[in-house]
């Protein structure tokens, strides 16, 4: 019986001693040679993450300028450039104006050099420039005539050049009346173009032969005939001046003689030399100017 017992204890003991490598190997995590990944973790879910505070927007984004570089936070200052845009067109213009009152005048005071000469106060050639000499001229010619010596240009100044200058060159003695009487004489004569005789005329070929035939002389065209003299409106005119019109060219293309009452004689194109009024429509529609080749007409004054 003892060594029943001793035999059963030892076999209890071996037995248990065989059994704890399995038990331990059992509690022992399996460990895999594979290489693995660290676990992720998961994101809460959108209820469960915590409420996010409204952030308040800062003043930089709510006010769009101060969110704006500096040039463009001084936008109101940039409309400059269109004011400075409009100094810069009115000076041009004011610029562009005063080359054409230079121009004018340069063109003015050529003019009256010429006449200073004609009138033998000068004997410069005709420059257009204001000169020493040409200041000099004026202040004499201004004296004789009893006119503001300071040796400007002015109007009266230049009006009264115009004249003397126009009283020496011009066509004397022959009067007004005696023109107009010798217009009227070739009534009917039919038109030519180019004709210079009672045959047939044309407008310039008509005035020249009238004048011819009170002795007194004009060049042959239109606009020749439209640089003799000088200028007067239609409120100065005088019987025996000259009556210009824009008609088939641009500039004097048809001149005629005034009669006086509004009235003026033309070898016209449709009905030969005729009397015409400068009211109808299409002569009124077509004027150009008149100017004043008889020195008996008198000085013209504004």
């Amino acid at each position: 019986m003892k060594m029943k017992k001793k035999l059963a204890s030892v076999l209890t003991v071996i037995m248990l001693a065989c059994s704890l490598p399995w038990q331990a190997q059992a509690a022992a995590p399996i460990v895999s040679n594979k290489p693995h990944k660290a676990p992720v973790a998961t994101p809460p879910a959108v209820s469960e993450a915590r409420p996010v505070k409204a952030v308040p927007e800062p003043a930089a984004v709510k006010a769009d300028t101060a969110a704006k570089p500096a040039a463009e936070v001084k936008a109101p200052k940039q409309a400059k450039p269109e004011k400075k845009a409009k100094k810069t067109a009115k000076k041009k213009t004011k610029e562009k104006q005063s080359k054409v009152q230079v121009q004018q005048s340069n063109w003015r005071l050529k003019v009256a050099q010429q006449k200073l000469q004609v009138l033998g106060f000068s004997d410069e050639r005709p420059s257009g420039r204001m000169t020493e000499a040409t200041s000099t001229a004026l202040k004499s010619f201004q004296k004789q005539h009893k006119l503001k010596a300071d040796g400007e240009l002015n109007d009266a100044t230049y009006q009264k050049l115009t004249w003397e200058a126009f009283a020496k060159e011009g066509i004397p003695k022959v009067k007004g009346k005696e023109i107009v009487s010798r217009a009227a004489k070739y009534k009917g004569v039919p038109y030519v173009f180019g004709g210079t005789t009672t045959k047939g005329f044309d407008c310039s070929g008509y005035v020249q032969y009238v004048f011819k035939d009170c002795k007194a002389k004009l060049p042959r065209l239109a606009d020749e005939q439209a640089l003799q003299g000088i200028f007067v409106t239609q409120k100065q005119l005088r019987p025996g001046d000259l009556v210009f019109f824009t008609t088939y060219a641009a500039g004097a293309s048809h001149v005629g003689i005034y009669a006086g009452d509004g009235q003026f004689w033309s070898a016209s194109s449709s009905k030969g030399v005729m009397l015409s009024s400068l009211k109808d429509d299409y002569w009124k529609q077509r004027y150009y100017g008149a100017r004043r080749v008889l020195i008996t007409n008198g000085e013209v004054y504004k």
